[in-house]
């Protein structure tokens, strides 16, 4: 029988139907009275510890964390993510809970806008943390993961395979490092990505020597050649448009390409 061929007001379905709504509006106590039976306790515990100090951004984390069972049914699962995301994101600065950030939690109970909400403020305070990127990925899939390798992070290969088939082709070395720069040869990220990359990474107010094959050195000298100079140690535009040739020939030709608005 289809659940639209399901009576509305009576039938044994009907416990569980309330169960679902209940969990669905994060109404732990209400979900207690319909729970499955092998459910009950665990649901009953959650709710104490969200009235214990009155509600989720208050409630204890490691008591939260602990009431987690194995094959409680996915609705039940759902509302534990969401609750704990919350919990963790609470704080200024969202928190975190086995190595993981309170968007992961959010993501996974289904509240995407809540979840995105929370990683821009983490980034916001925490721009070097590659994982952050990485979970940001799931929204800005070029941009989170562009970043993510360029703060030490792993290569997202999937989302990035065309960048990564023109670095291989140029011939230029350690292409975590590259995948902002030519994220920017194909206007994917603007300048002022590479230039919060690279305050994120302190780099800005003393810039690197350009070393072949140096990705971060590379796109500071990309935010020098076009004219945008970020500390008295600027070389202004020819200089660095000739620093940028001697990094690499052919991502030299890519920038002159790109700033002139013509793809190779």
């Amino acid at each position: 029988m289809r659940d639209d061929d399901l009576p509305l007001f009576s039938g044994p379905h009907i416990p569980i139907v309330r169960f679902r709504n209940a969990l669905e509006r994060l109404d732990l106590r209400g979900a207690c009275a319909d729970a499955p039976a092998q459910w009950r306790e665990s649901v009953a515990r959650i709710a104490d510890l969200l009235e214990m100090r009155g509600g989720i951004a208050r409630a204890p984390l490691d008591a939260l964390l602990a009431c987690r069972c194995q094959g409680w049914p996915s609705e039940l699962e759902r509302a534990w993510q969401r609750i704990v995301g919350r919990r963790l994101d609470a704080r200024p600065v969202p928190g975190t809970a086995n190595a993981e950030l309170a968007a992961a939690f959010l993501l996974r109970g289904g509240e995407h806008e809540r979840a995105r909400a929370s990683l821009q403020r983490h980034l916001s305070h925490k721009p070097r943390d590659w994982h952050g990127w990485q979970l940001l990925a799931e929204f800005e899939p070029l941009r989170g993961a562009t970043r993510c390798a360029f703060h030490g992070g792993p290569v997202l290969e999937p989302l990035v395979g065309e960048l990564l088939d023109r670095i291989s082709d140029d011939e230029v070395g350690s292409p975590e490092a590259w995948l902002l720069s030519y994220a920017w040869f194909a206007d994917a990220v603007t300048l002022a990505e590479i230039e919060a990359a690279l305050a994120a990474e302190h780099m800005l107010a003393d810039p690197p020597l350009p070393v072949r094959g140096d990705g971060r050195a590379f796109a500071w000298y990309l935010l020098d050649a076009g004219g945008r100079p970020f500390s008295p140690a600027s070389v202004g535009v020819i200089e660095a448009r000739q620093r940028l040739s001697a990094i690499s020939a052919a991502a030299f030709r890519r920038y002159l390409a790109r700033v002139s608005r013509v793809r190779l």
